[in-house]
């Protein structure tokens, strides 16, 4: 038969064996090992938070300064705006004035003194020439480009006729751009012969005034001699003897133009011609910077 039994000193708290002590150590021990990994894992995950934590504050701070320096960027860039329109309104008065400007030393530039050409012709005319009269004659307006005619009417396509593929409306053509013509000068008066006419007209195609190739005759003819003799004493007793004829003269008239030349390139002849008043005029406007020195025509005399 089997025997029970039973320790109850096991039961006691005041006795425990040894076997059992090591046994507690141990369960003890192994518990405390246990929870080393949940350490750890909360320990990473506290340093992961921390970094999150840490990263967003940096990136929100960065973003705060970019955003102030955006800031400033941006009234800089409005401020250099306004300064570059107020730039670029002073160039648009800037060339504006300078257009004006070179629009008035352009007309001076085009001036042709009258007293400049008489005096040149003067010098020109041969002996035994006279100049009655020098008239300007304005030049004839261009005539205006004609509208081009409208197009014919296609003729209705009869019932039984095919249809025909539609023609193209051919474009207008624009007016051409007609250049304004100068203004010419008629030189007429009166020689003792044809050779002297001739010789005045080469003498006129010479001159830096006038356009050489624009130069022609176009009159001369053959006429009495306008001058008449009368005798200074006519209550003398001899009687009166006859008066000789005077010889005839041809009267001519020479056409030219003016010379397209500007007056800041025919400064020395201005000079020589005593046109002071232009040449001390373009001579201001080129030291101004308003118009361009010009290098002066050379021409035979």
């Amino acid at each position: 038969m089997y025997s029970l039994d039973i320790n109850f000193l096991n039961d006691r708290p005041d006795y425990k064996p040894v076997a059992a002590a090591k046994s507690s150590a141990k369960k003890s021990s192994g518990g405390a090992k246990d929870q080393l990994p949940l350490i750890g894992a909360l320990l990473f995950a506290f340093g992961i938070n921390a970094a999150v934590m840490g990263a967003w504050w940096w990136a929100t701070n960065e973003n705060t300064k970019l955003a102030a320096r955006q800031a400033t960027m941006d009234a800089e860039v409005a401020k250099l705006n306004t300064q570059a329109n107020t730039i670029k309104a002073i160039n648009a008065e800037t060339d504006q004035v300078t257009a004006e400007y070179k629009a008035l030393a352009g007309v001076f530039d085009q001036i042709k003194p009258w007293s400049a050409m008489l005096q040149d012709l003067s010098a020109r005319t041969p002996a035994g020439v006279q100049i009655a009269k020098i008239e300007q004659i304005d030049p004839s307006p261009s005539p205006v480009a004609a509208a081009p005619p409208p197009p014919a009417a296609t003729p209705a396509a009869s019932p039984g006729a095919s249809p025909s593929p539609a023609s193209p409306t051919p474009a207008a053509a624009p007016a051409p751009v007609v250049p304004p013509q100068a203004a010419k000068v008629q030189i007429s008066g009166i020689a003792s012969t044809f050779a002297q006419v001739n010789d005045f007209m080469l003498l006129v195609q010479r001159s830096p005034f006038f356009l050489n190739t624009d130069t022609r005759l176009v009159a001369a003819t053959l006429k009495n001699n306008p001058t008449q003799l009368q005798v200074r004493n006519q209550n003398a007793a001899a009687p009166a003897a006859e008066l000789p004829q005077l010889r005839p003269v041809v009267e001519y008239k020479i056409e030219t133009t003016l010379s397209p030349t500007g007056a800041s390139e025919l400064l020395p002849e201005l000079r020589s011609k005593q046109a002071d008043g232009l040449a001390i005029r373009i001579e201001t406007l080129q030291e101004k910077g308003v118009l361009e020195p010009q290098k002066p025509e050379v021409k035979k005399q």
